[in-house]
């Protein structure tokens, strides 16, 4: 017994020196952007955020699409909207809807290294690129700076903000070239395709020597409402704010493209996931407390492993627990079958089937407000009627809520949603 005591005491006695050593020690930073709101890290949005909330005109950050923003409400005043991620991947749906709202008036500013291929196609432009060392290593070594250079206009003069290149090493291509087949000589050749837009302007450019080298902000005018493509993302980050006086450059670009518009930033292109904050994700998110525990359980292990060496006794054989599942599932398919309750069994099926049209083409099915654009896209995507489709879906929902489902209608409406889902 005083033995155990003993490993016992020398056990929390390393574990709390382990935990002290770990928590005191320096923390190295995570360069990894996330654009994420609740980030602190260097490439996070955090303080971002936190300033642009205080200088902006009703600035908020959401985890919604184009199409739920839109379908939430289309007629809602023209907003601002900004997106800054690394890598962006846009659906035709994501790029309909934003020229949508774009001739609506809205203003929407792209801030990524890798635009869609999709607005690529559709605006006609290009990215070209550098590569460079890791930006870690600029900052520590305290390497040479490249310039930005930002043009005139009406209210503030020109400016050059030094910067590490690893933060404007995109830049965007003005127009694109495609192959056509020439009819009469039956013979591909390149031709050259302006921007796709009414009108555009260069904001910022990279700068080499005295020349303004490639442009890094280009301005374009859609209908009512404009598109603003900026390369560099970084300088919307926490390192981008704190950077000098650099903070400036990215509520420049801002303030003379929305001007006093309310600012809406999109958070649901990138892996933000909402994780719940919980003591033990404290506990794991923190490398000093991680690490404490690792070496506590090893530290068990060994314990145990030489305590029981000493004091072995009998292993009773343990035979393995059956699997119960699939009578657990004949249990509950015997109770509905008994019970007969075929509108229980539908709004499960209906359910299961809404929650797989959500997943596969973004329409949601289950609120009690679905429209004529739903079922048009359900009709788009599957080719059957529109018409059909809805009279399907509104009689599924008497028929769940009004408990008037028989066994031949239960069949038909069951074979009924799995076409659906396999022409999707």
């Amino acid at each position: 017994m005083k033995g155990s005591r003993l490993y016992i005491m020398i056990l929390g006695v390393l574990l709390v020196v382990i935990f002290l050593f770990e928590y005191y020690a320096p923390k190295e930073f995570v360069w990894r952007p996330t654009y994420d709101h609740r980030d602190k890290e260097p490439f996070g949005s955090f303080i971002f955020d936190d300033i642009a909330s205080t200088s902006l005109r009703d600035y908020r950050v959401v985890d919604r699409t184009f199409y739920q923003i839109f379908k939430a409400d289309s007629t809602a005043a023209p907003r601002a909207f900004l997106l800054t991620e690394n890598n962006l991947r846009f659906s035709e749906t994501d790029v309909e809807t934003l020229y949508k709202m774009v001739h609506l008036g809205n203003r929407i500013m792209i801030c990524t290294e890798n635009f869609p291929y999709e607005l690529h196609d559709t605006l006609r432009f290009g990215v070209d690129y550098e590569w460079y060392d890791e930006i870690k290593e600029s900052i520590y070594n305290n390497l040479e700076r490249d310039k930005i250079y930002f043009g005139k206009d009406t209210l503030n003069f020109d400016r050059i903000y030094n910067v590490y290149p690893q933060m404007h090493h995109r830049s965007i291509i003005l127009g694109a070239e495609k192959s056509i087949r020439d009819e009469e000589t039956d013979e591909y050749i390149h031709k050259y395709f302006p921007l796709n837009c009414d009108s555009s302007e260069i904001l910022a450019w990279s700068l080499k020597g005295e020349e303004y080298y490639k442009p890094l902000v280009v301005r374009t005018y859609i209908g009512k409402g404009e598109i603003i493509l900026v390369s560099t993302p970084l300088m919307f980050t926490n390192y981008g704010m704190l950077d000098g006086d650099n903070a400036s450059y990215a509520f420049r670009v801002m303030s003379e493209c929305f001007g006093d518009m309310p600012v809406t930033r999109i958070e649901a292109y990138g892996n933000h996931s909402e994780e719940p904050e919980t003591p033990l994700r404290y506990i794991l998110s923190e490398p000093p407390m991680l690490w404490a525990i690792y070496s506590g359980m090893t530290l068990l292990i060994l314990f145990m492993f030489f305590t029981s060496r000493r004091r072995q006794r009998v292993i009773p054989v343990v035979t393995t627990p059956p699997n119960r599942t699939f009578g657990f599932m004949q249990l509950i398919s015997n109770l509905y079958f008994q019970r007969h309750d075929n509108a229980e069994i539908l709004k499960m099926k209906y359910m299961y089937f809404c929650a797989e049209v959500k997943r596969l083409i973004g329409v949601d099915l289950q609120e009690n407000t679905a429209e004529d654009a739903d079922y048009q896209r359900l009709s788009d995507k599957t080719g059957m009627d529109a018409k059909l489709i809805g009279n399907l879906l509104v009689n599924i929902r008497v028929a769940i809520y009004g408990s008037n489902a028989n066994d031949l209608k239960l069949k038909q409406y069951i074979d009924a949603m799995n076409d659906i889902l396999k022409a999707i």
